[in-house]
């Protein structure tokens, strides 16, 4: 027994000796060599930060500002026929202060906690008071103050009503050269949801349609155009609380079609505007109409073709001893869209057959 413990003694004693000349040569290295020290004390603080970011419990305050609420439970609120009409106003940006993981510290923002209300809780018509909820996790910590802890929100009915119809409101004017037909828009009739004492107001939708828009080409073109809604006064009626739709789909524009055709100035035919013969001694010496040129519209095979506008009927001037002065109807062709006018004025001069002209 005594023969082992002697040999159990000569080990430790041989360690410690060997541990105390290792310490001594490690001691000798870093007191001679100062690389070996600098190179020590930044391992120490690297290893020093890991273990401070590694730690879950260590944490530090972070606070944000101008933190804004999400909204939940809109369109939940809306199938049980309800819909709160002051959410912008009463939605201020929030300060929000969090004990953060040091190791997520420069991660964390306001997103981390999901600030927001739940409108699908409010159950009646009126102020109602809701609590603005958020988020604790274990990788951004935990909220430890908000600015604001609930809201009051006010309810109205929400209610829907089809088969408002579309009117169209016109300015500018067609490019020049060109003759428009009557516009037509998509669809002719909306409908709307929304608070109550604003949708049962309205009475009208009005398509804000801009002529001068157009491109200046003989075709059929399509507009997306801005529209307004109108109440009953016949003043305009803006809020982004109203809902406009049509089948189901949501609208921001409506669509106006229109087909443009080329104008041209057409001159009067005066082959054939007169008929008869004046009395005797008396001779025609000038014939004027005004307008001499009307603006037709059409097809471009048309305008490629057209080169004269006729008279319905003729001026008679038979036995006349004085000037004429009639108002003439001219003849539209059949493939054209619009005429300028319907009618002109076809001036006869009729005057006495000079003695000279009457010897020969």
């Amino acid at each position: 027994m005594s023969n082992k413990q002697d040999i159990n003694e000569n080990n430790i004693n041989e360690t410690k000796e060997l541990l105390i000349v290792g310490l001594k040569r490690l001691w000798q290295i870093l007191s001679h060599n100062w690389q070996w020290k600098l190179f020590s004390v930044l391992l120490s603080i690297i290893f020093w930060g890991w273990l401070i970011t590694e730690n879950p419990d260590l944490t530090r305050e972070k606070t944000f500002t101008e933190v804004n609420i999400s909204i939940m439970g809109e369109e939940a609120l809306k199938r049980n026929g309800l819909i709160v009409t002051n959410l912008a106003e009463n939605l201020p940006a929030l300060t929000l202060s969090a004990e953060v993981p040091q190791k997520m510290y420069d991660l964390a923002s306001p997103s981390s906690y999901n600030v927001r209300i739940d409108l699908s809780r409010i159950n009646k018509v009126g102020d109602q008071t809701i609590p603005v909820l958020y988020t604790n996790t274990s990788s951004y910590g935990k909220v430890t103050r908000l600015s604001q802890n609930e809201v009051t929100l006010h309810a109205e009915p929400y209610i829907t009503r089809r088969r408002i119809p579309v009117q169209i409101n016109q300015t500018g004017n067609v490019p020049s050269g060109f003759y428009a037909s009557k516009p037509t828009v998509d669809p002719s009739t909306v409908t709307i949801a929304g608070p109550k004492s604003l949708v049962e107001n309205v009475v009208r939708c009005v398509a804000n349609y801009n002529l001068s828009l157009l491109t200046a080409a003989a075709r059929n073109q399509f507009t997306a155009v801005s529209f307004t809604l109108y109440d009953y006064l016949d003043k305009p009626l803006e809020s982004e609380l109203i809902e406009v739709r049509s089948d189901s789909i949501p609208l921001d524009t409506l669509l106006v079609e229109q087909e443009l055709y080329r104008l041209q100035a057409i001159s009067i035919n005066k082959s054939g505007i007169i008929t008869g013969t004046p009395a005797e001694g008396y001779t025609v010496t000038d014939i004027k109409i005004d307008p001499s040129m009307l603006n037709v519209a059409g097809s471009n095979e048309l305008m490629e073709t057209l080169k004269l506008l006729d008279v319905e009927t003729p001026v008679d001037i038979s036995g006349a001893t004085d000037t004429l002065i009639r108002n003439v109807a001219i003849k539209k062709p059949d493939e054209a869209l619009h005429m300028s006018e319907n009618a002109v004025y076809v001036t006869v001069t009729i005057e006495p057959v000079k003695k000279e002209e009457s010897n020969k």
